[in-house]
């Protein structure tokens, strides 16, 4: 097959890949509509909703990645073996799916028309344990929702979820054999005796930790109108607009495009949701701009990365995993909102810092004049309604507290089609938004398959107890006392490691994988962990979500900062680095909300009356505004030291040795105990006063 019937093939398949992922959303988002007084309520309980969705956006994702028309591209195979694997994927999708109706309907015949009822009683089921068939199901459909992911998303979390399941069997044997020795978590066998009921506990159906369980229902539930909204967004002039304007508030700063990059990227990134998509969205038009002004390519691809990055932690959408911290900590999404603001605004009030300082390190000036092409005209001011008005919708919707997450996305979706025909081109070309709603419904098939490799860690771990297990075990090292080459840790300190260690970990799991699976994977082990150390569960998550945003941009797998390579045509592993130069609060936010939850600013932040006597020396039990102002100050303080060590520059060039001595007194001006902090912050003052007498300054071809 050529390439041009290739391209037809793909085509067709595409347009049948919607079609089969049509109904899902459609009555996904029926089932997520509010209720309203003037309109019927429609009631779809997830035993029909999920392996319908199941069916529908896994096949729609199978056709999309067509192995029929990868054989005719590379040639690596006879086409016939491509449609064959292709075959053999939807037949055990559909395999899957009938099982998990055939379960329900055992689980609760209630819920299905007489003509639908078997004979099974389910009292006999539970003591036999299911029929083989069942379980060859469920395996089957694992195997090929980690192929697939392979595909989709790469092998790091299925090599995940392999680990995960492979340490769950092996605790499994351990215990039933004793193989394993006391207080080691290879010894927590599954909970009931019959593995087969138990495999069909968390593989098929009947808890939350199943293949399609807690993760399938907030997709389908809450997080689908938001994707779809992304998608739409993507589609119009809206961003395009939103780009101008951004350049327009920032031309008479010295960092110009650079800091129009920052501002169009944390505005387009919290619709958006993605850091890869955010990149490549903006940075085309960010990017070249930069250049021209004469920043390097490697500095204009770490800006555009670090500040597309920093989308998913801008209020008020803030990507899907952030629908997902709101659920596994019972905090109202409305809450996660306003504990985002504030590190939000720091972390880009360091990147506006950091390039207001290399640009004037690089003597550069105000553009003053955009060029033509990136002036705002009369249709973009009209556009921008397109982006303003339906977040404004979500916003109010969610203050109003009237209606839940899922109703301010389905709102705010019914504002912007019509909205949509503001764009010329949507007028002209009313099919985008067909082709945008299609795009949508092919990333929520992908968002899916990926639910399905994080659910295998979550149900394998789950099923031997190792979360609670690991946080106990974490927790009782303290009450011996715990020692680093002899030295004794105290509470604070020994919580300053686990944190530590908690970074490593998501960092690490992040590589190369979104940032939901990153985050929820760590969240399931070092969560409880935390919590038993004195943070609160949201605080806690908080902490484990912001490093699974940051590890977008931290090499060697930062795909942010490789996407913006491919722009800037620059090597991928500098740009990287410098991403996570220019982010490097990021980095240390999360550390300071961890002591001074203050700075998250609700109540949820705090730890609980019951271990208000916890490890760290004065923690605060609720909020206290002369802690938060205090804090708010020294961490102001020490962005402003990081951004100049960091560029070598404040308005004269920096010896290497002030540079570190910078970084060390930030990092002094953010540390709990007084003596500390209030020495760091009084040298700092010195410093940025006297700095030139003490010092000199150091020149320019050094720096």
């Amino acid at each position: 097959m050529n390439t041009e019937q290739n391209m037809r093939v793909t085509a067709v398949l595409r347009v049948i890949a919607s079609l089969i992922a049509l109904p899902a959303i459609l009555l996904s988002l029926a089932a997520s509509f509010p209720k309203l007084g003037v309109l019927p309520s429609l009631t779809i309980g997830e035993e029909i909703l999920k392996p319908v969705a199941f069916f529908c956006l896994i096949s729609a994702v199978i056709l999309s990645y067509s192995h029929f028309v990868r054989f005719g591209q590379n040639k690596c195979a006879p086409q016939w073996v491509g449609a064959c694997i292709d075959a053999a994927l939807l037949a055990i999708v559909a395999f899957f799916t009938f099982t998990y109706l055939h379960e329900a309907i055992v689980e609760k015949p209630e819920l299905f028309p007489d003509w639908l009822l078997l004979d099974i009683d389910p009292m006999d089921r539970l003591l036999s344990g299911p029929p083989a068939w069942i379980l060859v199901s469920a395996l089957l459909a694992v195997g090929a929702c980690l192929y697939l992911n392979i595909k989709v998303w790469g092998s790091p979390l299925v090599i995940v979820a392999m680990l995960a399941a492979s340490y769950a069997i092996l605790a499994t044997f351990s215990s039933h054999f004793n193989w394993a020795p006391d207080n080691v978590f290879l010894n927590y066998p599954l909970a009931a005796n019959d593995p087969g009921s138990e495999l069909r506990k968390y593989l098929i159906i009947g808890d939350a930790h199943s293949l399609l369980g807690t993760f399938t229902s907030i997709l389908l539930r809450i997080v689908l109108p938001f994707v779809i909204l992304g998608s739409l967004f993507s589609a119009t002039g809206g961003g395009k607009s939103l780009i101008k304007l951004a350049f327009k508030m920032t031309k008479n700063t010295r960092g110009g495009p650079a800091h129009g990059a920052i501002v169009a990227s944390s505005l387009f990134g919290t619709v958006s949701g993605g850091p890869v998509v955010n990149v490549l969205a903006t940075g085309v038009l960010t990017i070249p701009m930069m250049l021209n002004q004469k920043f390097t390519k490697t500095f204009a691809g770490g800006v555009e990365a670090a500040a597309s990055s920093g989308g998913q932690i801008v209020p008020p959408v803030m990507g899907v995993a952030a629908f997902f911290l709101a659920n596994f900590t019972g905090v109202p999404y409305s809450s996660v909102i306003i504990a985002a603001i504030i590190p939000a605004v720091l972390y880009y009030l360091c990147l506006i810092m950091t390039v207001s300082l290399e640009a004037g390190k690089l003597g550069m000036e105000p553009m003053g004049q955009l060029p033509e092409e990136y002036q705002m005209k009369r249709q973009d001011w009209a556009n921008l309604a397109i982006i303003f008005i339906p977040i404004m919708v979500i916003i109010t919707v969610l203050a109003s507290e009237a209606f839940t997450v899922a109703a301010a996305g389905i709102f705010a979706l019914l504002t912007l089609i019509p909205l949509s025909f503001i764009d010329p081109d949507v007028r002209a070309k009313p099919s985008m938004l067909l082709s945008a709603f299609s795009d949508a419904a092919i990333t929520a098939g992908k968002i899916l398959l990926l639910f399905t490799a994080v659910a295998i860690v979550d149900s394998s771990l789950s099923a031997i107890g190792f979360p609670n297990s690991f946080g106990a075990f974490i927790s009782s090292l303290t009450k011996g006392g715990v020692s680093v080459f002899g030295m004794e840790l105290n509470g604070g300190l020994y919580l300053l490691l686990v944190l530590t260690m908690t970074m490593i970990a998501a960092l690490i799991l992040g590589m190369g994988m979104p940032t939901l699976p990153a985050y929820a994977n760590i969240a399931i082990v070092m969560a409880s962990g935390l919590t038993g150390l004195g943070l609160s569960v949201f605080t806690a998550n908080m902490f484990v979500f912001y490093f699974a945003v940051a590890s977008a941009i931290t090499p060697p797998v930062a795909v942010a900062a490789f996407a913006a390579a491919s722009i800037t045509k620059a090597d991928p592993m500098r740009t990287g680095f410098t991403a996570v130069r220019l982010g490097l609060v990021l980095f240390l936010i999360p550390f300071v909300f961890a002591f001074y939850p203050e700075l998250l600013l609700i109540e949820d932040a705090f730890i609980a009356d019951q271990v208000s006597g916890d490890l760290i020396a004065m923690r605060p039990n609720g909020f206290e505004w002369i802690t938060f102002w205090s804090i708010m100050a020294r961490v102001i303080l020490a962005i402003y030291l990081l951004s100049s060590a960091i560029t070598r520059y404040d308005r004269r060039h920096l010896s290497k040795f002030e540079a570190i001595l910078r970084l060390v007194l930030a990092v002094g001006c953010l540390c709990v105990p007084i003596a500390m902090h209030g020495i760091s912050v009084a040298l700092s003052i010195i410093i940025l006063v006297f700095g030139t007498r003490l010092f000199g300054t150091e020149r320019p071809n050094l720096a």
